[in-house]
């Protein structure tokens, strides 16, 4: 904002008795101006130091008195620059700062009336001079006052801008299946960022009620990795419900205890419905911590504790995942290549009898279905062994683990198969594993159920889309009956789906082989 000062501004030259009269009495104007200032009632002057109101005055009365002196208002801009941001910092209104500059008029017209020692037309002439003068102060101040709150104005919506942004952060880790070192990472930064400090960390309650330190940014670092979850600032901290904010240093228990470096600690309780999950350390602010810190930090602390317990679930659920999937590999392999085995060694035992027997046509017949039986066991070892070691999925991506299923288990096995791919380029790992466990399932079903000779995958990666087609040439069903659309298969592909908020088609014909689509948002 630019601002025309008066400073350019001639002041006609004032009577040299008037400011005679003015400086031989300074120091009663100045003490008179103090006392008329702090009886003012329900003002922010009956809250200044007197010591601060006196440098406040005098600086103000020589400033207007220079002005007097040279007819320049350019002396008094240093002064009601500095005034106006010092008193706004403070809370002033700016109808306090007139209210108070207009007293010194109220006051040097006493002095003049009381002294009696001017001619009636200096006294006039000087206290039109004097009128001009603080009107034009007032008009110069009213203007820098203007700029000055225009630019604590900017600085506020900085701020909240930035309080704004690291609120989103953390709800956006909400939203997001991030893992726990990703929120706590976020956390830190974020609450570090906020408060302007050096360094943050996190401690979490384990089993036994102790906070281990689980992660730290910045400088000092946590001096010790666990703590008391009762003889400990973190521990009262628990316990109140409440921050605790400690600007000088204390013997209490804490992530920094000894350290020399640790200048300010501001302790933030984290808790989800009442219950406390740990504590968000932050450390060293120049000039230390405020009010304002623990309001900011109080509301940031409320979704970080939330995010952190969301991610410490979903870990909880994707271990859980993990037993299940071995538990069902566990199944599947006493279901499907313990059978087959068994069932070759009865078929071996028959072929033998029937030798002995002489009858070739039943030995003929048990040597078939004993290569048939040897071969499904190899497919489902084959797939067994490769999903229990799938790491290239997340290594290189969904594509390059899905040739490698194809090579290393259907091409073995005699099926053609091929894989097309447009765009390619890299998911989120949830949505790549789940895309990965899609496919399995189809191509499994096409090779082990429909029988199929030939399969073919086309994959592409559009802007905002994700769209995988799997066409084999097997033996089909009628999509219609009810006895065979509703396959374990197909249903669980189309759970994985819908968890997506993707969309499944499948179209299928007796003898005329299977084709699935599947479409999901990116």
């Amino acid at each position: 904002m630019n601002v025309n000062h008066p400073s350019t501004k001639k002041i006609l030259n004032t009577p040299k008795s008037f400011l005679r009269l003015i400086k031989q009495n300074q120091e009663e104007i100045i003490s008179r101006w103090i006392e008329r200032l702090i009886t003012i009632p329900g003002t922010h002057y009956e809250k200044l130091p007197p010591h601060e109101i006196s440098q406040w005055t005098s600086q103000g009365f020589f400033s207007i008195l220079a002005a007097l002196e040279t007819g320049s208002y350019r002396k008094l801009d240093k002064y009601l620059s500095e005034i106006s941001f010092a008193r706004l910092k403070a809370g002033f209104p700016i109808s306090e700062i007139i209210e108070g500059l207009l007293y010194l008029n109220e006051i040097i017209l006493e002095l003049l009336n009381s002294k009696g020692t001017l001619s009636r037309e200096d006294l006039f002439f000087s206290l039109e001079q004097l009128d001009q003068c603080l009107r034009e102060i007032v008009s110069q101040f009213g203007q820098t006052y203007a700029c000055a709150l225009q630019r604590q104005h900017n600085l506020e919506v900085e701020k909240n801008l930035a309080e704004s942004e690291s609120l989103r952060k953390i709800t956006s880790a909400l939203l997001h299946k991030l893992t726990t070192n990703e929120v706590l990472k976020i956390v830190c930064t974020e609450a570090q960022r906020l408060t302007g400090a050096t360094g943050s960390s996190l401690s979490l309650l384990d089993e036994d009620g102790n906070l281990q330190v689980t992660f730290s940014i910045g400088q000092p670092s946590p001096s010790i990795t666990t703590i008391s979850g009762k003889d400990s600032i973190a521990g009262i901290a628990m316990d109140l419900g409440k921050p605790i904010m400690q600007n000088e240093t204390t013997n209490l228990l804490h992530a920094y205890h000894e350290n020399q470096d640790l200048e300010s600690l501001l302790v933030i309780p984290l808790q989800v419905n009442e219950t406390s999950i740990g504590i968000l350390d932050i450390v060293n602010k120049s000039g230390g911590f405020s009010k304002n810190d623990i309001r900011i930090m109080g509301l940031f602390a409320d979704q970080s504790a939330i995010a952190i317990e969301n991610a410490r679930l979903q870990q909880q659920a994707e271990q859980l995942a993990v037993i299940e999937e071995r538990q069902r590999l566990a199944r599947e392999l006493h279901d499907s290549v313990t059978q087959a085995l068994y069932s070759v060694t009865l078929y071996t035992d028959a072929t033998r009898l029937a030798l002995d027997a002489n009858k070739m046509d039943v030995a003929k017949e048990n040597l078939d279905e004993l290569r048939n039986m040897a071969r499904e066991a190899i497919l489902d070892m084959r797939l067994l062994v490769f999903e229990l070691h799938p790491p290239i999925l997340e290594q290189k991506g969904l594509v390059s683990a899905l040739r490698a299923r194809l090579e290393a288990v259907e091409v073995r096995s005699g099926v053609i198969a091929d894989i097309v791919v447009e765009n390619e380029k890299r998911l989120p790992q949830d949505i790549e594993r789940e895309l990965y466990k899609i496919a399995q399932e189809a191509i499994t079903n096409t090779v082990k159920h429909a029988k199929a000779k030939k399969i073919r995958l086309k994959l592409i990666y559009a802007i905002d889309q994700f769209s995988m087609e799997i066409w084999d040439n097997g033996v089909g069903f009628n999509p219609t009956d009810s006895d065979t659309r509703g396959g374990f298969g197909l249903r669980s592909i189309t759970e994985r789906v819908d968890q997506l908020n993707g969309d499944v088609a499948i179209k299928s014909k007796l003898g005329k082989g299977t084709t699935i689509k599947i479409e999901i948002p990116v």
